[in-house]
């Protein structure tokens, strides 16, 4: 019997590739990490960029404490199974009048992994809504498998390539996928989806949270870190990844080095650009 959804929602993502708006966190959790966060931006004088977006979860014990909250946990085992891992988190502050969007893409096309049975919980920590640049998604998109992209690199994009769908979009049959906060949208690995800027007043913050099973296996590159959040790893195709006790703990940071640059040739793999400098370069 499923954990948390019924099986017409699980039905209904097998179609769709799309659950939302689903229970994540509390509000005051939401307000909680929020603020944990303003007051490191505070202290360190400005958003959190670069590469500690990515694999965020290494240096900010909050994302590590939330990828592992049950009631997300459960809605993750409804849908890929009992075994689960995170692969990666990203932070994704989306400042007001930035200009920063995300293009129309698909998550498969470039993070090398060889398996579908992954996805991505969305949790929002401010409200996300049209105008501050929430998610559109386009239903059923899933069922393509991974479409041809092309580079952009436009500046605006927060894309790590600017990659886009090279085929034509038909947006009318988009969703706008608007969460208050603590609210999660669910979706999965080849759903094609994108983000406008955000021309309000207030910033958008949100923490994606990236997870696989322990079958998957990378195709990029020989080594890959993942963290067991769920069940068993029969498999070892990932290396483990140590849980962060202080915010900017030395030890982690030295690791996420280490692992950003894998995770940069991961996703810019191809290119002329690798590792970690092709990450903090898309900022």
């Amino acid at each position: 019997m499923p954990r948390s959804l019924t099986d017409q929602e699980i039905a209904d993502y097998r179609k769709d590739g799309l659950l939302f708006p689903k229970p994540g966190i509390s509000r005051d959790d939401a307000a909680r990490y929020l603020a944990t966060l303003e007051a490191y931006e505070k202290e360190t004088g400005g958003p959190v960029n670069g590469k500690y977006r990515y694999k965020c979860h290494l240096v900010f014990p909050w994302i590590n404490e939330l990828m592992r909250n049950d009631a997300i946990l459960d809605i993750v085992e409804d849908l890929i199974g009992p075994d689960i891992m995170v692969w990666s988190s990203h932070l994704y502050p989306k400042e007001p009048g930035d200009g920063r969007f995300i293009s129309w893409h698909q998550d498969s096309a470039h993070w090398g992994l060889e398996t579908d049975n992954v996805l991505t919980v969305w949790v929002a920590l401010t409200p996300a809504t049209r105008d501050n640049g929430c998610m559109r998604m386009l239903p059923g998109s899933q069922t393509t498998g991974i479409v041809e992209h092309r580079d952009t690199w436009e500046t605006k994009n927060i894309l790590t390539r600017g990659q886009t769908i090279a085929e034509e979009i038909d947006e009318d049959k988009a969703v706008w996928v608007e969460l208050e906060p603590g609210q999660t949208s669910i979706h999965h690995l080849h759903m094609w989806h994108a983000s406008p800027p955000n021309v309000t007043d207030g910033r958008r913050v949100a923490v994606a949270l990236r997870y696989i099973t322990p079958r998957a296996r990378q195709t990029r590159t020989d080594r890959d870190f993942a963290t067991l959040v769920r069940g068993e790893d029969r498999y070892g195709h990932f290396e483990a990844e140590p849980r962060p006790s202080v915010t900017m703990e030395p030890s982690m940071v030295r690791l996420h080095e280490e692992i950003a640059d894998i995770q940069g040739a991961i996703y810019l793999k191809g290119t002329d650009k690798a590792g970690v400098e092709g990450l903090i370069d898309r900022e």
